[in-house]
């Protein structure tokens, strides 16, 4: 079981008391030491985290205590077998949570940013988008750039594996995974998000998942 949940950023205000009070001590010193959008994406994360989790997983005590593991992926200290993810971009924040290592990533489109490929991509997705007509090279670009995010954080390898070390084909759905570098299997899913102006990618480490729930919160 795989469920998304996402919230506006500007729905969440970080300095609100009752919201505070939710997030444990230590990570809302992390927080705090962020400034502007930074500080308010990583608020709403953390807020949305501490819900799905209550949604999901109700015997879980709050509020949650959050560790590093070796490679930089979080992970709940009292309930391990929990995986969970949160990306955020723009004025939305999303988590991932599963019973399987999970990723998600998100990402406002914005057009003129296809360089990003040619530096980083695997050549197969650069011939790929290559292929496809000018009108609908953004979006297939938007694809595999959150495809591949979201795969990367589900291994929880971090910067140790470049996204130009594997790739993804989105020439036919669900999308297909190219990875030597990494054991096990993926699923990948294309979630339709109701903000046309992002793109989010959903990657879990098992054959065969289903389709993960999408929660839109206001």
């Amino acid at each position: 079981m795989t469920a998304v949940y996402a919230i506006p950023v500007s729905a969440v205000n970080p300095d609100a008391g009752a919201s505070r009070a939710r997030l444990s001590r230590g990570r809302l010193e992390q927080l705090d030491r962020r400034h502007g959008t930074a500080r308010a994406q990583g608020f709403a994360a953390s807020l949305l985290l501490e819900y799905a989790v209550s949604q999901q997983y109700p015997w879980v005590v709050h509020p949650l205590a959050i560790s590093i593991a070796d490679g930089g992926k979080p992970y709940l200290v009292s309930e391990p077998g929990i995986h969970f993810s949160l990306s955020h971009s723009g004025d939305w924040a999303v988590c991932a949570l599963s019973d399987h290592p999970v990723g998600v990533d998100i990402e406002r489109c914005e057009p003129g940013r296809r360089d990003i490929a040619s530096r980083f991509f695997h050549r197969e997705e650069v011939r790929y988008l290559n292929t496809v007509l000018p009108s609908a090279r953004d979006d297939a670009f938007y694809k595999l750039w959150t495809l591949k995010e979201s795969f990367v954080k589900s291994t929880g390898r971090g910067l140790d594996l470049p996204l130009r070390s594997f790739w993804v084909d989105i020439h036919r759905m669900p999308p297909r995974l190219d990875c030597n570098e990494v054991t096990g299997s993926y699923s990948l899913f294309l979630p339709e998000f109701a903000d046309r102006n992002y793109r989010l990618a959903v990657c879990v480490e098992k054959a065969g998942a289903e389709q993960p729930t999408l929660h839109i919160m206001n």
